[in-house]
């Protein structure tokens, strides 16, 4: 048996859990949480952000670590709220490293085991962290918006895929990739889409200047309505052609 959506549903005792469901071997926790944009950017007005001009260390920023968004979203899952800096830092650690001599942490990569300084992935992480607090507003945004029928985040989907968001607009369904909008970024849309004779219909890769319509919430941008706006009307013109 297979379930999709949970119709008329009951809550348990902890007015938070759907259900608990085992299917073979997946195990599935269905919470409901009820997010509004308002209430992120009141958590996203108290946090503090030190990640800014941090060294690189050029071991660790070619490493494959364990993605930072497992840990900020399973944090999101079980808390019901943003992690700050230091809670995310301290559950990545906690999640997946061990402890080693002279500052530096273990982790295992393919099988085989690294030592990095722990100082050097929590600048790494640190530099992801402002990203992690907007895409999740922004997916916020767009849910609250009632311009789509369907939205949707896969964190699966996002690792592996690049796949920020599903939307379904005017009944069509839309995979988003969101960037802020650099040179880099620029050099990603068009290297992907030359890989196509032309740009998929179901495929949008938006580029977005934070310094137009973004929110000031503490230290960290976030994106607006009008970022959903922009998005909104790239999606028309597909969905017209």
């Amino acid at each position: 048996m297979t379930y999709k959506k949970y119709v008329n549903f009951e809550l348990f005792d902890d007015k938070s859990t759907i259900d608990v469901r085992f299917e073979g071997e997946e195990v599935i926790l269905v919470k409901q949480k009820k997010w509004t944009p308002k209430e992120l950017e009141e958590q996203v007005a108290k946090l503090s952000y030190s990640g800014e001009n941090l060294p690189k260390d050029l071991a660790v920023e070619k490493a494959r670590l364990p993605p930072f968004a497992l840990s900020f979203y399973k944090f999101i899952f079980f808390k019901s709220r943003l992690p700050d800096e230091t809670e995310l830092w301290n559950y990545y650690l906690k999640q997946h490293f061990t402890p080693a001599e002279g500052g530096c942490v273990q982790v295992n990569i393919r099988g085989s085991v690294k030592t990095f300084a722990d100082s050097s992935i929590k600048a790494r992480m640190l530099r992801s962290y402002p990203s992690l607090v907007r895409d999740f507003h922004f997916y916020v945004l767009c849910l609250r918006s009632d311009q789509f029928e369907e939205v949707r985040y896969s964190l699966h989907r996002d690792y592996f895929d690049g796949i920020d968001l599903c939307v379904v607009y005017a009944g069509v369904e839309f995979q988003v990739s969101i960037l802020l909008n650099s040179q880099r970024a620029q050099m990603y849309k068009s290297q992907k889409y030359k890989r196509h004779e032309e740009s998929p219909k179901n495929e949008v890769i938006m580029l977005f200047d934070l310094n137009r319509f973004s929110q000031e919430k503490g230290k960290i941008k976030l994106f607006s309505e009008m970022h959903v706006q922009e998005l909104v009307e790239v999606l028309k013109t597909r969905v017209a052609t």
